[in-house]
């Protein structure tokens, strides 16, 4: 696992500590706000470490930055207690916190991530400037825009694999077809990918480029969600070329806009510290610790793997009796998140569904306050995760969710 590092302003510190612990890890998270440093040291939901208060009492307002540097543990770290109890004493006590009550501590000599700061092996969680991914058969046009965007602030991604990206989701996806005399069979590939964009969570907006000769092609594209087409360019040079390209970025600038990307939100930076969390774990871990975080938002919980000819459970907590193996195909609550790539609840199958649903999965009560919830690879339903019971007094569960749209690829299906 690499060094991680990201803002305070991003991901708070209590999803922070629950990321850690569903993750199982052992390492310093170290914190610097506003000049000051601190490094409390973590092992699984434990913690341990002196900071001043100061430091705590930022990093409870979400200000500074973090960085959790994977490893061993010091011969000494400290008073070892829950991070359930460091974040109630933290809420309880806003004005005073006393050295004694956080424990007995390290303390580190200089800035503890100056070396960080130019380390190749850091994972740096996104910040706030908007991502766009263009997918194209000819680059050519981009070498012009790719460096203006980025003077935007936008984060610049051209690729010439016809497929949805997988590193991760973009805020605005181009695609940028070849010209009608080589499209012939390839139409398929490209609608796929506007497939995959309206299947994530939340879906993805598609500017679409060229191809507009073939009417049928044009009316399946606007029929699936894209937000605009346009015209290929004539020519990368003269006006045509100069034209695109600004219709393109007054394009892009208009859809990014309405989709008010400013910063990132909590369910965002969550999704993405899990991501670089386990971007080296075997697929068993990674399916242990998605179970141990969604504990977090259900009281109980199954992961199925979608097979050919059935469900296939990866574990399960909370419930009175283990839920079966495998599970039969057909049950209409998991077949219609299969299909639609999003959130079903519980509530809204028929009765029989919902009563075959809990006997499958030997639920022992009704799942009424259930919801289904698809995990997806490349915009396609590879598992479904089924949560009953709302953990939270607020019952959202959008952070969990937006994780699974995009853990598909690290469950080993």
């Amino acid at each position: 696992m690499k060094v991680i590092l990201g803002r305070l302003a991003d991901i708070a510190l209590p999803s922070l500590f629950k990321l850690l612990e569903s993750a199982e890890v052992t390492g310093a998270l170290e914190l610097d706000c506003g000049g000051r440093q601190g490094t409390l040291w973590i092992r699984g939901g434990e913690v341990a470490g002196a900071v001043d208060p100061e430091v705590l009492r930022a990093a409870a307002s979400r200000s500074g930055s973090f960085c959790f540097r994977p490893g061993a543990l010091p011969a000494t770290p400290g008073h070892w207690e829950s991070s359930r109890e460091v974040l109630a004493r933290l809420d309880a006590e806003r004005v005073r916190l006393s050295l004694e009550e956080v424990g007995q501590g390290v303390e580190l000599a200089g800035d503890p991530l100056a070396d960080l700061r130019s380390s190749l092996e850091q994972v740096h969680l996104p910040s706030g400037s908007p991502t766009v991914a263009v997918v194209t058969a000819d680059p050519r046009p981009y070498r012009h825009l790719e460096p203006v965007w980025t003077q935007r602030g936008w984060t610049v991604a051209v690729e010439g694999e016809v497929a949805f990206p997988s590193r991760a989701q973009p805020d605005l996806l181009i695609l940028h077809l070849p010209s009608s005399g080589t499209m012939a069979g390839q139409a398929e590939v490209w609608l796929n990918v506007v497939r995959a964009a309206a299947a994530c969570q939340p879906p993805v907006p598609v500017l679409w480029v060229g191809g507009l000769s073939d009417p049928a092609v044009r009316h399946q594209a606007v029929m699936l969600g894209v937000e605009f087409l346009l015209p290929g360019p004539l020519s990368e040079g003269g006006e045509a070329g100069r034209w695109f390209r600004e219709e393109l970025t007054v394009l892009a600038e208009r859809t990014l806009a309405r989709r008010g990307v400013q910063g990132r939100d909590e369910a965002e930076s969550l999704r993405d510290f899990f991501l670089a969390l386990h971007v080296d774990a075997p697929p068993a871990e990674v399916r242990a610790s998605l179970l141990r975080l969604a504990g977090d938002f259900f009281q109980r919980g199954v992961l199925l793997a979608v097979g050919e000819h059935a469900f296939e459970s990866l574990g399960a907590y909370g419930f009175i009796h283990m839920p079966a193996a495998r599970l039969p195909r057909g049950l209409d609550l998991l077949e219609d998140a299969v299909v639609a790539r999003s959130v079903v609840p519980v509530a809204e199958g028929s009765a029989a569904a919902q009563r075959a649903l809990a006997h499958a999965l030997a639920a022992g009560s009704d799942l009424g306050e259930g919801v289904v919830v698809p995990v997806l690879l490349h915009g396609e339903s590879v598992a479904l995760f089924v949560g009953d019971g709302p953990a939270r007094p607020d019952g959202r569960f959008d952070a969990l969710a937006a994780l699974l749209s995009r853990a598909g690829g690290m469950l080993g299906l």
